[in-house]
């Protein structure tokens, strides 16, 4: 499994159809997969998604981590088709 670092929203950015997760207990991953890649917050290293596939994270899925409250997004970029 690899650990990929989400990046922290930018002001104004807001994808179309999408929403923001919200991480009740900072102990507890939002979204739970069978994929390879764990995505941990960007500022405090809080494990937000565990086992997801990278067609899973896209920009339209945000978290706000339940440690520090940063609103994280998976990708910079739309992947290749």
């Amino acid at each position: 499994m690899a650990t990929i670092t989400m990046r922290q929203i930018r002001d104004g950015e807001v994808p179309f159809d999408g929403g923001t997760a919200i991480q009740t207990d900072a102990e507890r991953p939002v979204f739970h997969g069978n994929g390879p890649d764990d995505y941990v917050c960007v500022v405090c290293g809080n494990v937000l998604a565990v086992a997801m596939q990278p067609m899973q994270m896209t920009k339209k899925v945000r978290v706000r981590c339940g440690r520090c409250a940063t609103v994280n997004v998976a990708v910079t970029e739309e992947p290749e088709a």
